[in-house]
């Protein structure tokens, strides 16, 4: 087989089932012209989505579907991606059926930036390994909630990708603008560290080929990008950072890849990466964790610490101290270690000392288009909360005992 036919059947290959379980064959579709093989193609918008390849595609994936008569796709509302396309699919069926009637689909944005942006993170190839082999078991050893996935392509050579997810309804989304209560906040918190602590040092993680860690060389790629960030924020916002704070992000810009390499001989665990308001949804029974494009082997603080810098409000951050008290003690229920106050605080500065040094990066990138957008009052609500969680956890300071 040549290497543009392999590639060709290996994303028609990948098929998710439930939380991320897919049969060991394909079942293809079988139509006009299509000869017997598998034909589900990947996507490059959302918008070119019809029944027939909805049909193909949760028949491939294990599902049985009966005949697809319609789809209509919409926009997601308050959602508008620089990276991907994210919408909502109602669907019509011939025949009842156990499959919803309405699905979440995901995939790139069909421009160079975002397939670049795809390729250096390997967003997609992440989110649908996770689908493929964790989400199930995060679900079971873990009071973590996550979407089912019912179709999961991916091409690993162009990092094109469509899913296709459990519409979670009716729930509130979080926002990070607007924060959320404590007793919602206590639970993520629990939430997290139960994931951290049962997947603490778990060497079954190495065997998940796809699973990045910090020494990850596509993770190079984005150097340049972001030390011509930090300069053209130092040069045009320098009311931003203390002089403290900025002397911390020169020193890990000026050697990325050996910070990044200190990061990954950290005692580390299965993390989501992206842990914040925004990619949580509120259910009567409790969040759903979305946005799984990010998960990585890391030290556990890159996650509570965005937690706490991206999404705090007053009435969460007032008791900030209590939240991180809860986080160890589920930390250690869970089966990680038994931190001390002086633990944490240690992994927070190590997680403020990365976020500092690159947060800048989508604020700058979407400044010109004003706060009447909602994305970059997003992006630099996340710029000032990591400043301010860097001062509040003394991390300039901590960092000078490993400079």
């Amino acid at each position: 087989m040549d290497r543009a036919a392999l590639s060709r059947a290996v994303r028609r290959r990948r098929g998710g089932r439930g939380h991320g379980r897919i049969p060991q064959q394909t079942h293809p579709w079988v139509g006009a012209g299509h000869r017997g093989e598998p034909m589900t193609e990947i996507l490059n918008s959302l918008s070119a989505m019809t029944p027939q390849w909805l049909e193909s595609a949760l028949a491939e994936a294990g599902h049985s579907p009966p005949p697809v008569t319609a789809v209509e796709v919409r926009p997601m509302d308050d959602f508008l991606g620089a990276m991907g396309e994210v919408v909502i699919v109602s669907v019509s069926y011939a025949d009842d059926t156990d499959l919803p009637d309405e699905f979440v689909a995901k995939c790139p944005q069909d421009n160079e930036f975002a397939r670049q942006n795809a390729a250096v993170m390997l967003s997609y190839q992440r989110e649908n390994g996770f689908y493929d082999h964790l989400a199930a078991q995060v679900a079971a050893r873990t009071n973590i909630s996550i979407p089912k996935c019912f179709v999961n392509l991916f091409d690993p050579e162009t990092h094109a990708a469509t899913l296709v997810i459990e519409r979670i309804h009716p729930a509130s989304k979080g926002d990070i603008l607007d924060g959320t209560t404590f007793e919602r906040m206590r639970t993520l918190v629990g939430d997290l560290a139960g994931m951290h602590g049962a997947y603490w040092m778990d060497e079954t993680l190495n065997t998940q080929d796809w699973l990045i860690d910090w020494t990850a060389p596509s993770l190079l790629a984005g150097i340049p990008r972001t030390q011509e960030s930090w300069r053209n924020m130092r040069e045009q916002y320098p009311q931003y950072h203390s002089d403290e704070l900025a002397a911390m992000a020169d020193v890990f810009l000026a050697d990325v890849p050996g910070w990044l390499g200190r990061f990954a001989q950290r005692p580390w665990t299965l993390i989501h990466q992206d842990y914040e308001l925004d990619n949580v949804l509120f259910r009567d029974d409790g969040p759903v964790i979305v946005d799984w494009q990010s998960p990585m082997r890391s030290f556990p603080g890159m996650d509570l610490g965005w937690l706490l810098m991206a999404s705090h409000n007053e009435e969460t951050l007032s008791s900030e101290p209590d939240l991180l008290d809860h986080y160890r003690r589920e930390l250690a229920a869970a089966g990680g270690p038994q931190w001390s106050t002086e633990d944490l605080a240690e992994d927070l500065a190590w997680a403020a000392f990365f976020w500092v040094s690159v947060s800048h990066v989508p604020y700058m990138e979407t400044v010109q288009f004003g706060e009447e957008f909602r994305f970059h009052r997003r992006f630099k609500a996340m710029l000032e909360g990591t400043i301010a969680a860097a001062e509040r956890w003394n991390a300039a300071e901590r960092m000078k005992a490993h400079i």
